[in-house]
């Protein structure tokens, strides 16, 4: 059965007040209007469609920066993203996409980074490691994540060194960068495990 279709997102933006105000309103109000109820509806309806035998992230990435944050570009070690990435993520909301592994005997699993940039501040790298696991074995889940400067993760930067990070680290990272912040989690098992990421700014 072919995925339904899987760039979405959820919540109405928010855009009263200064940006520190946009920005910790919406890190209070992550269920606003049952923004995160409809995410994991929609959600539920993906696990549906995901095949048993590839690995398949399901991720949710929420913007808590009180500006818009848009995809800047991404990294596939191992499976490739459904359809698309959401482009576009305002103050506010969830997004969610689905990223498959390679399929077949020497399947690899889903492991990949996507980008989002704040518009001349900062770029945001969200990474996720969904290795192929069977009854007998396979390797733990593990997130990561990276902030610099805008274009920073781009054809130059060190993806080997960031994959090699990616596989030594556990199933929840953080990074913060001029008073803005990045916390990625994912589900240690199971090969169709939830990934979260969510931008902020610090309190």
């Amino acid at each position: 059965m072919a995925p339904v279709t899987v760039v979405r997102v959820f919540g109405k933006p928010i855009t009263d007040g200064s940006r520190a105000q946009r920005a910790q309103a919406a890190l209070k109000n992550m269920n606003a209007d049952g923004k995160s109820d409809q995410a994991t509806q929609f959600t539920n309806e993906l696990k549906k469609t995901t095949p048993a035998t590839v690995s398949t992230t399901i991720g949710w990435v929420y913007n808590a920066t009180g500006d818009e944050v848009k995809y800047v570009g991404e990294k596939n070690w191992s499976g490739s993203v459904v359809e698309k990435f959401p482009v576009s993520i305002m103050n506010g909301q969830w997004a969610v996409f689905q990223h498959v592994g390679t399929k077949g005997k020497d399947r690899q699993g889903s492991v990949a980074a996507v980008v989002y940039g704040i518009e001349d501040f900062a770029d945001m790298m969200v990474a996720w490691n969904n290795p192929w696991k069977t009854a007998t074995g396979g390797s733990n889940n593990s997130a990561y994540c990276e902030m610099n400067g805008p274009g920073y993760f781009g054809d130059s930067y060190d993806w080997d060194a960031a994959k090699q990070k990616l596989l030594n680290s556990k199933t929840e990272t953080t990074t913060t960068m001029s008073g803005y912040g990045t916390k990625v989690s994912i589900k240690a098992g199971g090969n169709a495990p939830i990934y979260t990421a969510i931008f902020y700014i610090e309190p």
